[in-house]
């Protein structure tokens, strides 16, 4: 529990770099066009948390510039749409990447469950960072088709980038049910519908564990991509400066004698 607590926190805090990084990047026309089959789906989550929220919503635009992918009006009700939002959206995402793990052999196979990470963690740090870091070559070694089904999920992440107020509600739930799991533990209750119970045993527990895993995986590939996209210019800036302008010089020279 401890370690799927630690994944859920890295997981949001890169979602919180995604969306500072990523900028204006998914209100650029040819971007949000390309991407559109990774956009859709956190629209929709937006789109719901809008209705519930009774927040108008005009519409989206696909390929327009200057403009995000789905235009809303500011939600009135923001201590409710807040919390609400980033559920569904952190849970549209989870739910796609489950999807992946149960009808993707190649992703059941290669990506680790978070018990098996524990016990490597248990042995030594770097069988554990082995065993992590091992999955995304094994992946990308598995053909074009799965090549095709990271992007989609890289775009489904790049569209999920957390604001601030979006990942502080995110952590604070996040804490709340650890602490409240870990809580009940200490006391000696037993929840097995969120333990080892008849729940997470019909529900697919070690799919599940695999489903998180892939997710901070992906959204760390995507976050890493956004960090080189920002510090390529400003590398390249550093060792090749642009000359500078002498804006008072010229001021001068167009000052007249007379």
């Amino acid at each position: 529990m401890i370690l799927t607590a630690v994944l859920l926190a890295l997981l949001i805090l890169m979602l919180w770099g995604v969306g500072r990084l990523r900028g204006d990047l998914l209100t650029r026309g040819p971007v949000k066009l390309a991407l559109f089959p990774g956009l859709i789906f956190d629209a929709m989550a937006r789109t719901l948390s809008c209705l519930a929220t009774a927040t108008p919503v005009m519409g989206i635009s696909p390929w327009k510039d200057e403009t995000p992918f789905l235009v809303e009006s500011e939600c009135s009700l923001k201590r409710i749409g807040v919390p609400l939002t980033t559920v569904l959206r952190v849970g549209v995402l989870f739910v796609a990447f489950s999807s992946t793990v149960f009808y993707l052999p190649e992703v059941m196979s290669v990506v680790p469950a978070p018990g098996s990470l524990q016990q490597s963690l248990e042995f030594s740090f770097s069988a554990f960072g082995g065993k992590l870091l091992s999955a995304p070559v094994d992946l990308l070694s598995s053909g074009i088709a799965t090549w095709g089904i990271l992007a989609w999920l890289g775009a489904m992440v790049l569209a999920a980038g957390l604001s601030g107020r979006e990942s502080l509600a995110a952590l604070g739930l996040v804490a709340l049910l650890a602490g409240a799991l870990e809580g009940a533990h200490w006391l000696g209750l037993r929840f097995g519908t969120f333990t080892n119970g008849w729940f997470l045993r019909r529900f697919y527990e070690d799919e599940a564990g695999r489903s998180l895993v892939l997710l901070v995986l992906v959204t760390s590939a995507v976050l890493a991509l956004l960090a080189t996209m920002h510090l390529g210019p400003m590398l390249v800036d550093k060792i090749r400066p642009r000359p500078t302008q002498d804006y008072d010089a010229e001021a001068d020279q167009l000052v007249s004698p007379f």
